[in-house]
């Protein structure tokens, strides 16, 4: 297939999400939208919980459209990288993205590229990644009683220390977190809370949480990753081409677009939204707006590191965590854990199943306790947990494997 058409694929997929919204039974759809846009959206902020499913929906598939949008302006080819920001954005405007607060993040990212002299095309990846940052402008709008200008240009400020910082931290963990920007983006929410406090403002965790529309959601959703499987299959995808992209351990930078094919990806994306969904569904009988993100997740870095092989160990590893630690296998966190933690995916890929295991056990352990550092304004509260996890265990494995 020619470039062009895999953008009128991501095209079509986002175009589903904002027809399923304006589709689903309801009222006036612009006055729920609205308290989307206005709420602060900290984590965790589930959009089907706090305005309806319709609100979610749109505001999912007009993220993710101005994330294409976004490439499509700079010239960015659609590679697993853009796949997956794509994706991610659409999977995080269910539960704390929305179009007012990602473009300040954009800005500070594009004046950081022109401060560097320096095109905007090569930072384009960290402005979509940056946006786990959101909640952070969303916040200071409309959570603080203060000017909504300050929060733009809060998020003018973090959009442009992120393509600074990020990189760095990539050498920390060696590639091992797929959600190398969530990590920087802990850190910069950890700096940017402090001096909240500093001034005499706050933020905390919330958790809206709803559970009511599961069926319709497992049924369209369902559909829509079934389709993907049907797509890479009608197009060349072999069960040869699968094998050959699962033998890939997945660490960063790792394209199956270009190191295996598109079809071969596309495959691969529907077989993880499935293995999500069922997730979900076996150990909840449940989907929401955080856990929908998670899936939605899944499936973008399915075209950028992760595959049934090399995730499945990691999910495994925190469903197994939460019979010695004191939770729930169905409480929200975990049930987040296993689905965002496969950013630890490169880790089981690597070295085994058994690192797998061990990384999901400990990311259970790290991610229930890191959303105090940034007060619930980092999305990505999984990629910086990631980033201390595996952080620890490259290190030790390296340690014990390489040649003195």
């Amino acid at each position: 297939m020619k470039a062009n058409k895999h953008r009128l694929i991501l095209l079509s997929y986002l175009l589903a999400l904002v027809a399923a919204g304006l589709l689903w039974p309801g009222g006036d759809i612009l006055p729920e939208w609205g308290r989307v846009i206005t709420s602060p959206g900290v984590l965790i902020t589930d959009y089907f919980a706090l305005a309806g499913p319709r609100a979610a929906l749109v505001n999912s598939g007009v993220v993710g459209l101005m994330g294409l949008a976004l490439l499509t302006i700079v010239g960015t080819q659609i590679s697993g990288g853009a796949i997956a920001a794509v994706f991610i954005m659409a999977g995080f405007a269910l539960f704390g993205k929305t179009p007012l607060n990602v473009l300040p993040i954009f800005l500070g990212v594009y004046l950081f590229s022109v401060a560097k002299q320096g095109r905007f095309q090569s930072y384009v990846l960290v402005a979509m990644f940056g946006t786990a940052l959101g909640p952070l402008v969303s916040h200071i709008m409309f959570g603080l009683g203060v000017h909504w200008l300050w929060g733009l240009l809060a998020g003018v400020a973090v959009g442009f220390v992120l393509p600074a910082l990020a990189p760095h931290l990539l050498h920390n963990h060696q590639g091992y977190n797929l959600y190398n920007v969530g990590f920087a983006a802990g850190i910069v929410g950890m700096f940017a809370l402090a001096l909240l406090k500093s001034f005499g403002y706050t933020a905390s965790p919330v958790l809206y949480w709803s559970t009511e529309y599961s069926l319709p959601l497992f049924l369209f959703f369902s559909v829509y990753f079934a389709s993907m499987i049907v797509l890479g299959l009608t197009t060349g995808a072999t069960v040869k081409k699968l094998k050959s992209l699962m033998a890939l351990p997945g660490a960063m930078v790792t394209d199956f677009t270009i190191q295996v094919d598109y079809a071969t990806t596309y495959l691969n994306m529907g077989l993880l939204g499935l293995l999500g969904l069922g997730y979900c569904f076996l150990i909840a009988g449940s989907l929401n707006g955080p856990l929908l993100g998670g899936v939605l997740t899944m499936v973008g870095f399915a075209a950028f590191g992760k595959h049934l092989r090399n995730s499945v160990p990691i999910m495994l590893g925190v469903y197994l965590a939460t019979f010695v630690q004191v939770v729930a296998p169905a409480d929200p966190g975990p049930m987040l854990a296993a689905l965002f933690g496969t950013c630890l995916a490169p880790l089981s890929g690597a070295f085994g199943p058994l690192v797998g295991l061990l990384a999901g056990f400990l990311h259970l352990a790290v991610v229930s306790h890191v959303g105090i550092m940034h007060g619930g304004m980092n999305l990505y509260n999984n990629g910086l947990a990631a980033g201390f996890v595996a952080t620890l265990m490259v290190v030790m494995i390296r340690s014990f494997t390489e040649k003195r």
